[in-house]
């Protein structure tokens, strides 16, 4: 059974360096220091979560307080998060995100905000479609080159996505009621894909932009279902489809749609994106 628990030692800070070695593949210069995690973790409002299976540390979530905009309100930024890579598919990582609602909720605060890749499928389902986070706000480049493998030779676009705890929205997702309807449903009530993409030599190739998919107050965005495969097969189709998407989730934000969903197919995921989304509506 696996028990989550605040971070409360340095040796604890040190386990949050090591998972996030294992998880990335990649050398502790992507790894938060332990020197900084006790600092965010004890008497500075931050909120370090760690996940045991018995005596072993598997995953972890890494948040600090922070201001919004001009309005100077309370949030906490959700910088990292992972599980180590043979406990994966054991919904660890959506253990941990739920437990640090409760703790921020127990704070007194009620949004949380953080970065993900929106080509990597797997965060952007359990970020989007399980927690019900949202996402209007897209980033290019934000850390640079990547120094890891999975970033490696790709800008580092993120989306920036708001996850409202408090939200009617939210409390639908954490009940597990929000709907579970597939692209194809959607398709069929009217939704038109903005990208229709086509399948060549087992890679997913661009789809061209559909200008009137905007003209509705849905749209469905395709991005592979499995993008480092799709990279290491064919690195210049990898950047394409990120300079393709980035173009796309750009225009569609300035017309005011909100990414809600993201659905999966056997080769391809949508994104569901909705005008003018109010998660209390």
């Amino acid at each position: 059974m696996i028990e989550i628990r605040p971070v409360t030692t340095i040796i604890e800070c040190r386990h949050v360096e090591a998972i996030c070695e294992a998880a990335w593949n990649a050398g502790p210069e992507v790894a938060v220091p332990d020197h900084m995690t006790i600092t965010i973790a004890k008497e500075n409002g931050g909120v370090v979560l760690l996940a045991w299976d018995e005596e072993t540390p598997v995953g972890f979530t890494l948040g600090f307080l922070s201001f919004v905009g001009e309005e100077k309100r309370l949030k906490v930024c959700s910088h990292l998060a992972a599980v180590l890579p043979e406990y994966r598919g054991k919904h660890i990582g959506e253990q941990l995100k739920w437990a640090q609602r409760d703790t921020v909720l127990a704070m007194g605060i009620d949004h949380i905000t953080w970065t993900y890749d929106p080509l990597e499928t797997l965060n952007g389902r359990l970020n989007i479609h399980k927690l019900g986070a949202i996402c209007k706000n897209y980033k290019r480049d934000i850390y640079g080159d990547g120094r890891d493998p999975l970033n490696a030779a790709l800008p580092t676009d993120r989306f920036y996505v708001d996850w409202w705890l408090a939200s009617s929205w939210v409390q639908d997702h954490h009940a597990q009621q929000m709907a579970n309807k597939s692209a194809a449903d959607w398709q069929a009530e009217g939704v038109r894909v903005v990208n229709p993409p086509q399948e060549k030599d087992g890679l997913l190739q661009l789809g061209e932009v559909v200008d009137a998919a905007f003209d509705g107050e849905r749209l469905l965005t395709a991005v592979p279902r499995n993008f480092q495969t799709l990279k290491y097969a064919d690195t210049q189709l990898g950047l394409a489809w990120r300079l393709h998407t980035r173009e796309i989730f750009e225009r569609a934000f300035t017309q005011g749609f909100v990414v809600i969903d993201l659905l999966v197919a056997p080769t391809t995921c949508y994104y569901l994106l909705e005008r003018n989304f109010n998660p209390n509506a």
